[in-house]
């Protein structure tokens, strides 16, 4: 299937000439520091289609923009004017820049940390006018003009966005339309349930305190950021809740490798299971931290801390009311290596703590890593495979919270952003989905203990179901009307690919300039090559691989180990199960059944857990 009268985006610079009639009003491209060039070849193909459909000199009657948040975008093109090849020209060029304004030199860049590559297609649909009040119908058709651009997104920041299967579009936002608060705040919600914490709901919001009063058009030579932070769950069954509140004053783009330094501070508050008792924590944290660029994809996270907690259990046996002192420390790295095409994360956390009072002490050290692959079987088809392995120890004597426990996590150690809560904080245990949170322990005598040492193997593998209804590609694999090299017609997969070298450099050049105004033209081109050569190859998942939406099988399979070195005591467990895996442009959804084969359990063998998560508003 043909796109009608498909046009290229704004940098396809290409060499065939324009019949001078056409040549008037030349569709442009962007070139780095200098006002828009002809791209005769995008005119050529629009005059052609116009043409051979006969809709030049009809009135023109709908004018539609198939994008996100549109609103009302000012186009020299409006209902009852005569449709010319100098108005498409002049329509597409506005358009053009509009979404090239919005997406990478305002918010889209600044705010969000993310480029794209624009391709804009367009359709002219003619309609016979109604009849009049004689009955009578007019001689003249009209024509709607339907613009339809397609825009990648491609995450500077969170490398692992580009190709982890998450909620995606593939229509550009109109950031100045996007209501202000919705803008402002970032907020997402959820909704999850785990055995021990139960049904619950979840939101969470991150607002720029320094660009509040217009959020659609941040400074773009400033580099620093204000973050005001906020997230929390709340427990529809049980009293259990996490809430977490903070400022981070962040300094961006230092240098070549340094390319952040942070300052954090933060509450968090919990209620939370703890094995057969309950956990209550009150604390305040404050964290410094470096972002660094090893090299094409490839990050690494240093955060350092000191927390003051207060803690309680309540629980089968007697209380516990401690105060802490800690010192934690964090390294995070991630990367796509280019060998085996997928997205590695890896994290040690290490943790001194000093209780109050009594003068005991101990530290906890824990590492994790994580591979996560979209293995492609045909177009838009891929098996999905994801392994997560750990292990932790103890020194010292550590109150009862503590320990490590196993069970369900709340949070999702390849998905979560690398900078936020949940992944500054230590893990509490092994992953293991067939018992609530924190729920697999050490049984003695009808209680439950935590370990001083711990290990897991976690494994999800995400089977496609090649029916229609099932998925849906995010970029359609639909020829357009221009040729390649072969001289057959490009598809939009095609193009989109091009335009990595095209489009892509040009966008994020003006960008550049805009926020270094000391650099040359040349410069910034060079800049932004550079950067977006990190991003091709996962531009690659994006363009042929990635769905607007899809519904999987997902088969899971966990086996972890926790022991204690003083009782001399230790379980192992092994758990597999199934489940559905919802992923649809603005919200992701999980949902499974774990059944315990070995090891000792809590009364249930298995566990049902689920997670809703709405993002990607705009």
């Amino acid at each position: 299937m043909r796109v009608s009268s498909a046009l290229l985006s704004a940098l396809l610079t290409l060499s065939t000439a324009l019949p001078p009639a056409v040549a008037a009003q030349p569709i442009t491209s962007l070139e780095v520091g200098d006002t828009p060039k002809p791209a005769p070849d995008d005119e050529r193909q629009a005059d052609e289609k116009a043409r051979s459909k006969g809709v030049y000199k009809l009135r023109v009657g709908r004018i539609k923009i198939d994008a996100r948040w549109v609103g009302n975008v000012s186009l020299p093109l409006a209902a009852g004017d005569v449709l010319t090849p100098e108005k498409v020209s002049a329509a597409m060029n506005a358009l053009r820049e509009a979404i090239t304004a919005n997406s990478v030199q305002g918010y889209g860049l600044k705010s969000k940390g993310e480029v794209g590559i624009l391709y804009i297609g367009v359709d002219f649909e003619t309609n016979a006018p109604p009849a009049n009040a004689t009955g009578k119908r007019p001689t003249s058709d009209t024509v709607d003009v339907v613009f339809r651009p397609f825009y990648l997104h491609l995450s500077m920041v969170q490398i692992g966005d580009n190709v982890l299967p998450i909620p995606r579009s593939p229509k550009p936002t109109f950031y100045d339309n996007v209501p202000g608060p919705l803008l402002a705040l970032k907020p997402t919600f959820g909704a999850a349930y785990d055995r021990a914490f139960g049904a619950s709901i979840g939101a969470a919001l991150d607002a720029d305190l320094l660009n509040l009063r217009d959020p659609a058009h941040p400074d773009p030579t400033s580099r620093q950021n204000l973050d005001f932070q906020a997230q929390g769950s709340k427990s529809l069954e049980e009293l259990f809740y996490r809430a977490n509140v903070g400022l981070s004053y962040r300094i961006r783009d230092i240098g070549e490798a340094l390319s952040e330094v942070r300052l954090r501070g933060h509450y968090t508050g919990t209620d939370e299971p703890l094995g057969t008792d309950k956990h209550t924590a009150n604390s305040g944290f404050v964290s410094p931290g470096i972002s660094l660029k090893l090299g094409p994809n490839t990050r690494l996270y240093l955060d350092t801390g000191y927390q003051y907690s207060s803690d309680q259990v309540n629980g089968t046996e007697i209380d516990q009311n401690t105060d802490a002192n800690r010192q934690s420390n964090r390294l995070l790295f991630e990367a796509i290596p280019p060998l085996i095409k997928g997205f590695v994360r890896a994290s040690v956390w290490e943790e001194n703590s000093w209780l109050a009072g009594s003068g005991g002490a101990y530290q906890r050290l824990v590492g994790r890593l994580g591979y996560s692959r979209e293995i492609p079987i045909s177009q838009n088809q891929t098996i999905g495979l994801e392994l997560i392995a750990g292990g932790g120890k103890i020194w010292g004597d550590a109150p009862s919270y503590g320990q490590f426990f196993g069970g369900n996590a709340p949070g999702q150690f390849l998905y979560d952003r690398p900078t936020g809560a949940s992944l500054l904080a230590m893990p509490s245990g092994p992953l293991l989905r067939s018992f609530g949170e924190a729920q697999a322990g050490l049984r003695n005598n009808g209680s439950m203990s935590g370990g001083d040492a711990f290990w897991h193997v976690n494994v999800n593998l995400s089977i496609p179901i090649p029916i229609h209804g099932w998925f849906r590609p995010l970029i359609p694999n639909e020829m357009t009307d221009l040729p390649g090299a072969d001289g057959n017609p490009l598809t939009i997969k095609q193009v989109l690919s091009n335009q990595i070298n095209r489009s892509g450099p040009a966008m994020l050049a003006a960008a550049l300039q805009s926020e270094h105004p000391q650099w040359t033209p040349q410069e910034a081109e060079a800049k932004a090559r550079s950067i977006l050569s990190e991003v091709q190859p996962a531009a690659d998942f994006v363009i042929n691989h990635a769905n607007l939406y899809s519904i999987k099988p997902l088969f899971m399979f966990d086996i972890a180990g926790i022991s204690d070195s003083k009782s001399r005591s230790s379980e192992t467990w092994m758990a597999a199960g199934g489940g559905v895996q919802v992923t649809i442009v603005t919200a992701s959804f999980e949902i499974g059944y774990m059944q315990t084969l070995t090891g000792p359990t809590s009364g249930n063998r298995g566990s049902v857990f689920m997670r809703l998560v709405f993002q990607n508003l705009f």
